[in-house]
């Protein structure tokens, strides 16, 4: 092998393993993101059952009236 294509082989491999390690960190991020909005949507839960709780209460008190 010459050694322009040793040198475009390694330039490949390099390359390979930089996207390789771009996949992993945008995963993680993914990953991330999903447990962030998860535990946010579990916090608040409470919160939007009790708003929900509170229109149904008024909704039933006004056709009371």
């Amino acid at each position: 092998m010459s050694r322009e294509t040793e040198r475009k082989r390694a330039e490949a491999q390099a390359a390979r393993e930089r996207l390789v390690g771009t996949v992993n960190e945008l995963g993680t991020a993914v990953q991330d993101a999903k447990r962030r909005a998860a535990e946010r949507a579990r916090a608040a839960a409470p919160f939007v059952a009790g708003g929900v709780g509170l229109i149904t209460v008024l909704k039933v008190l006004r056709r009371r009236r």
